[in-house]
C-alpha cells in the first residue's frame, strides 16, 4: 500500500495544533447523519463539508456523500474520501478521546462507491494534530454500488499496516481524527472521471463487558436505524 500523494496532502495541508485533547469519546456511538453531514469533510481538509442525503442509505436511512477523481493518482496511491476531525467539530467531538482507557474495541462504517471496479478501503486514525497516525486496511475489496460494512478491531497489530513512526498507544490515547479512504486501482489511476463516495454509520463500540452493563434497551436504540 503506497502512502503518498493524497496521504501527503492531508499531512502537509493540515496546520492544526498539537494540543492534548480534553474530550472523552461517547461510547457506544453511531453517527447516522440524520439531519446533516455533522461537519464531516471530504478529500480536502479545508472543506467543504460532505453533502447530506436524506434517504438512500443502508435500510433507506440518511447518509453523507462526496465526489472524487483519481486523476492525479498513481496505482496504489491512497486517497482520503471522508474526514471526521475534532478540529472541525465532526459529530460534536463524539469520537475524540482516549480510546484505550475508554475501552473502544472496534470501529465500523458503511461505505458505498460507484467506481466501475472494486476498491480497497482503509481508515486512518490520528490525534488532534493529524500526525502521526495509524492506518488500517480492509483486505476485502468493496464492490461498486453496494453498501458494505467494514470493521476494524482496535488492537495493536493486524489490520494496522503503519503507525507512521509512532505506536498504537500513542495514536489511540488521544484520538482526534478519523479518515476513511480508498487506494487508487490501476484501472482508474490518472482517470479524470469523477465518482461518488458515500458514508454512513461510523460507529465505535466498547469492550463486551461494558456493553453488557449498558442494557439491551440502550443497544436497541443504537441499532434501530442500522436495522431499519
Amino acid at each position: 500500500m503506497k502512502l503518498k500523494n493524497s496521504m501527503k496532502l492531508f499531512v502537509c495541508v493540515s496546520v492544526l495544533t498539537f494540543a492534548v485533547s480534553a474530550n472523552a469519546a461517547t461510547i457506544p456511538f453511531t453517527e447516522g447523519f440524520d439531519t446533516s453531514s455533522s461537519s464531516w469533510r471530504g478529500n480536502s481538509p479545508v472543506g467543504p463539508d460532505l453533502t447530506h442525503v436524506p434517504t438512500g442509505g443502508p435500510g433507506g436511512s440518511a447518509y453523507a456523500s462526496t465526489d472524487f477523481s483519481f486523476a492525479g493518482a498513481s496505482a496504489g496511491d491512497s486517497a482520503t474520501l471522508h474526514r471526521g476531525h475534532v478540529t472541525f467539530g465532526s459529530s460534536g467531538g463524539a469520537f475524540a478521546g482516549n480510546w484505550i482507557t475508554e475501552g473502544v474495541t472496534a470501529f465500523s462504517v458503511d461505505v458505498r462507491h460507484n467506481a466501475p471496479v472494486p476498491l480497497t478501503y482503509f481508515t486512518r486514525f490520528a490525534g488532534p494534530g493529524n500526525f502521526p497516525g495509524g492506518i488500517a486496511v480492509n483486505v476485502v475489496p468493496v464492490l461498486p454500488n453496494t453498501w458494505t460494512t467494514i470493521t476494524f478491531p482496535i488492537v495493536d497489530g493486524f489490520p494496522f499496516v503503519s503507525y507512521e513512526g509512532t505506536s498504537f498507544a500513542a495514536v489511540f490515547s488521544n484520538l482526534g481524527n478519523i479518515q476513511v479512504g480508498a487506494d487508487a486501482p490501476a484501472a482508474l489511476a490518472g482517470n479524470p472521471a469523477t465518482f461518488t463516495f458515500d458514508i454512513d454509520n461510523p460507529t465505535i463500540v466498547p469492550e463486551p463487558a461494558t456493553i453488557s452493563l449498558l442494557g439491551l434497551g440502550s443497544l436497541a436504540i443504537l441499532r434501530k436505524r442500522r436495522n431499519a
